[in-house]
């Protein structure tokens, strides 16, 4: 009997510790009605975001007004998001022959840069030990 309790605490414990650092990310598109793909970038520093080199990919598809991601056991920290609405679903932000985006775009905390994308402390939010929602909208 000792050992079906301890088991059932221990597996319990676990699940409770695993739910409570999800990191929850609500995205309102601009184009819901265009389809493709919502591709993000969860970041967790300056260089990473930067660079997008040990940065947690995701991908869903872009139906309806608001997508949400659900990022699984993230460690407490500081982090940015980078998304951006891939209409053609062909795996890259399309620009024109300027570098500007011609895909909808956005950055956690709404972050808007002057010339060019945010930086990483304009668009960083702190993930705690529970869980944690984000929203925030695309543009262009």
């Amino acid at each position: 009997m000792f050992r079906i309790l301890l088991s059932t605490f221990l597996f319990l414990t676990t699940c409770v510790a695993f739910s409570q650092r999800d990191l929850v990310v609500e995205v309102q598109l601009n184009k819901p009605g265009a389809g493709g793909v919502l591709q993000l970038v969860l970041c967790p520093t300056e260089a990473a975001y930067d660079s997008e080199k040990g940065c947690t990919p995701a991908q869903v598809k872009a139906v309806g007004s608001v997508v949400t991601v659900t990022f699984r056991d993230v460690a407490p920290g500081t982090y940015a998001i980078k998304a951006f609405h891939d209409v053609d679903a062909n795996g890259k932000l399309d620009t024109n022959f300027m570098g500007i985006p011609k895909e909808p775009y956005g950055f956690s905390n709404d972050a808007m840069g002057t010339f060019g994308p945010p930086t990483f402390q304009q668009a960083s939010f702190a993930v705690g030990a529970s869980s944690t929602k984000v929203k925030f909208k695309m543009k262009g």
